[in-house]
C-alpha cells in the first residue's frame, strides 16, 4: 500500500509541472527538530534527520537530492514533523542540496534546503588514567547576571599561582562615620526619571530582540555529539554541527 501511494505522488509531480504555474509556497517555516535528535541520539545515528515544517494549508510534498525521493506524502495545516534517511548524512563533514517540491490547490511551488553538516575529524580519546596536574579551567567574573571578563589556566599554572597580602577595608558603620560621611539629599528631577525609565524599556526590547534571534538560532542550528565505537569497543562522542539554510 505505501508503495502504491508513493508511486502516485510521484506520478502527481511528474504530470503536475505542465499544467499549472508555479504559486505562493503553502510552507512558511522549515525548521530542525532539535528536540527529537538530541532525545533519540540514534537518528543521528542512523543517518536520519528530523525537521518541523509549518504550513498554512495542506499540500503533497516530496522531498529530493537530485534523482533520489528522500520522502514524499502529505502535509497538514500547522506543525507537520518530516524525518527522513540519508545514506552517509554523518560519515564526515559535507553540505547538502535537497529539495522540496509542494503541490496544493492546483498549483506547485519548491523550497530549497541546504544542509551543512560539520564533524570534528579527530575524535576524542577514550576514557584513560590521567595525571592530577593535567586539564584546564576557566576563571569568570559576572556582574548583575552578565559575563564580564574570564580567563582560562592550566592546572600547572593554578599550582603557581600565589596570592598578595589581604588589606582589611574599614567598615565606617563600625567606625561611626556613616552617617557623617552621607552626601545631602536632593530632589530627583522628573526628567533624568523619565529618562531612565526610556532607557530601562529600550534594554528590555533589546533584551527580547536577542532572545528572539537565539530562539530563531536554534531552530536552524544544531550542536550534539555522535556516540560511536573506537577500538576494544570503547565508546566515543564525536562533536557535530548542522545548519539548516531554506531558499
Amino acid at each position: 500500500m505505501a508503495r502504491i501511494l508513493l508511486f502516485l505522488l510521484l506520478l502527481a509531480f511528474a504530470v503536475f509541472p505542465g499544467r499549472a504555474a508555479p504559486s505562493e509556497s503553502p510552507v512558511r517555516t522549515v525548521d530542525l527538530d532539535a528536540d527529537a535528535l538530541r532525545a533519540n541520539p540514534a537518528l543521528l545515528g542512523s543517518d536520519t534527520l528530523a525537521l518541523v515544517v509549518t504550513c498554512s494549508r495542506e499540500c503533497l510534498y516530496k522531498l529530493s537530492e537530485r534523482d533520489d525521493v528522500l520522502a514524499a506524502g502529505r502535509f497538514l495545516p500547522g506543525s507537520n514533523s518530516l524525518r527522513f534517511s540519508r545514506p552517509g548524512l554523518c560519515a564526515g563533514s559535507q553540505s547538502l542540496f535537497l529539495i522540496l517540491d509542494l503541490l496544493g490547490d492546483g498549483a506547485s511551488s519548491q523550497k530549497f534546503l541546504r544542509f551543512q553538516v560539520t564533524i570534528e575529524g579527530r575524535e576524542g580519546p577514550g576514557p584513560q588514567e590521567t595525571e592530577g596536574t593535567s586539564g584546564s579551567f576557566r576563571l569568570e567574573m559576572y556582574h548583575a547576571g552578565s559575563l564580564i571578563g574570564f580567563r582560562k589556566k592550566t592546572m600547572e599554572e593554578l599550582l603557581d599561582l600565589k596570592t598578595g597580602p589581604v588589606m582589611a577595608v574599614s567598615d565606617p558603620a563600625l567606625s561611626g562615620s556613616a552617617i557623617r560621611s552621607q552626601p545631602p539629599s536632593h530632589p530627583i528631577p522628573l526628567l533624568g526619571m523619565a529618562l531612565a525609565l526610556a532607557k530601562h524599556l529600550a534594554k528590555k526590547r533589546a533584551d527580547k530582540k536577542v532572545s528572539a534571534q537565539a530562539a530563531e538560532m536554534r531552530k536552524k542550528r544544531l550542536e550534539t555529539a555522535l556516540v560511536r565505537l573506537g577500538p576494544g569497543g570503547v565508546k566515543r562522542e564525536v562533536p557535530i554541527v548542522i545548519e539548516l539554510r531554506t531558499e
